[in-house]
């Protein structure tokens, strides 16, 4: 149970900060996400001690909030589909008609 717990706490940031980096290849995301999901592990550890309330339970619920500000911010900043940006552009052309000289 503890390796199952130890692999999903490393992978669920992993792919948040993953889902960040679009322009690098699979590897280098992979790379990248896991390096990141270290680095956040180990400074929520260290937060934790320094001021005396470390949890397991508060450990696990720290990285979640941080993973979900990281998936959100992602998905936020996500490219626009060819879709959407056609229909923007038609919604544009369609008001153009408002201004004409």
């Amino acid at each position: 149970m503890n390796a199952i717990l130890i692999l999903f706490m490393i992978a669920v940031p992993a792919a948040c900060f993953a889902w960040m980096l679009p322009g690098l290849d699979p590897l280098g995301r992979a790379t990248a996400g896991v390096a990141a999901s270290l680095c956040l592990l180990t400074l929520v550890v260290q937060v934790m001690i320094i001021f005396k309330a470390w949890s397991p339970v508060g450990g696990a619920v720290a990285v979640a909030v941080v993973s979900l500000a990281a998936a959100l911010l992602a998905w936020r900043r996500r490219p626009i589909h060819r879709a959407e940006a056609e229909a923007a552009a038609k919604a544009e052309e369609d008001e153009d008609w408002l201004f004409a000289e």
